[in-house]
């Protein structure tokens, strides 16, 4: 498939819900849906609900969850590449994690958030590292850079 063709089959997954690329399952799936993707980069939503398992009553869940935020993105972007390519999600891990700044304590209850991740190596053994942010209300509220493997891709070159 043609780099155009690939970015374009990406495009069109755009709204979908995000647990159509990975192999996390609820309630340990933290996004709700994929909003934007390309051939390098994602972004994912979500809302904190009050049921979510990580929720500290009174408060929200822990700004320590954010690097999940953010890995679960990266995962997102994995998944969607590989559904374009006709296979299934790969196995990822988290390897680590690189200045990881949070201005909040907690993401609140009912608040609406989003995660985007955007590729900065990724080699054909299968690591990466990815740039990540979390903004809510249009405002960047955490950063960090992750570094990822995962399953190397199958392409058809």
């Amino acid at each position: 498939m043609k780099e155009q063709e690939f970015t374009a089959a990406l495009e069109q997954l755009a709204g979908s819900p995000a647990s159509l690329f990975v192999l996390h399952r609820a309630p340990m799936l933290f996004l709700d849906r994929l909003t934007a993707i390309g051939a390098e980069f994602a972004e994912c939503e979500w809302q904190v609900c009050e049921d979510f398992p990580l929720v500290v009553p009174g408060h929200g869940v822990p700004a320590y969850a954010g690097i999940e935020y953010m890995a679960q993105c990266v995962a997102v972007h994995s998944g969607a590449r590989a559904k374009v390519r006709g296979q299934e999600p790969p196995l990822g891990l988290l390897l680590g994690t690189r200045d990881y700044e949070c201005q909040v304590a907690y993401f609140e209850v009912g608040g609406r958030f989003s995660a985007t991740c955007e590729e900065l190596v990724r080699d054909s053994q299968g690591m990466g590292s990815f740039a990540c942010r979390i903004e809510t209300n249009g405002t960047v509220i955490a950063k960090a850079n992750l570094a990822v493997f995962e399953t190397p891709e199958e392409t058809d070159e």
